[in-house]
């Protein structure tokens, strides 16, 4: 799994406007990923990806699945997200797709065609099941 999983990690720190989110046991820092990528390195099973004012090292054999998630968040919004998830289901790192002016509000048709991109290239790759969609309207009006 380590080869798909710094493929689908390295294409998600090259996007522009991502929001990367890391946490564990109580607390979670946002970490946007924007200006340009300054290091992606992988050595064997860790990753390291750094931008201009943070970095984070990451080891991959904690990821034992990869999720493409469309939930309710604050608000009423939706949120999509890939969720790169440990063994007890727990969250080691999320990339959130691009609300363009990070408020809350509705996706794009370009937004989501960014998210459905990832999700048709790299679902299969990790044997994942599509969640269902959810009946919130994700399309702006």
């Amino acid at each position: 799994m380590l080869a798909p999983l710094k493929e689908l990690i390295n294409d998600l720190a090259t996007t522009a406007s991502l929001i990367c989110t890391v946490g564990r046991d109580g607390v979670v820092g946002e970490l946007f990923l924007d200006g340009t990528l300054e290091k992606i390195e992988f050595s064997d099973s860790w990753a390291t990806i750094e931008f201009g004012g943070w970095h984070i090292h990451v080891d991959l054999n904690t990821v034992t699945s990869v999720k493409f998630h469309q939930k309710q968040s604050a608000g009423g919004s939706v949120s999509v997200f890939v969720s790169l998830n440990d063994k007890a289901g727990g969250a080691v790192m999320k990339f959130y797709f691009p609300h363009a002016t990070q408020t809350h509000r509705s996706y794009t048709d370009k937004e989501l065609a960014l998210f459905n991109a990832f999700r048709t290239r790299y679902e299969n790759v990790f044997n994942t099941a599509r969640e269902q969609p959810s009946k919130t309207r994700l399309n702006s009006p």
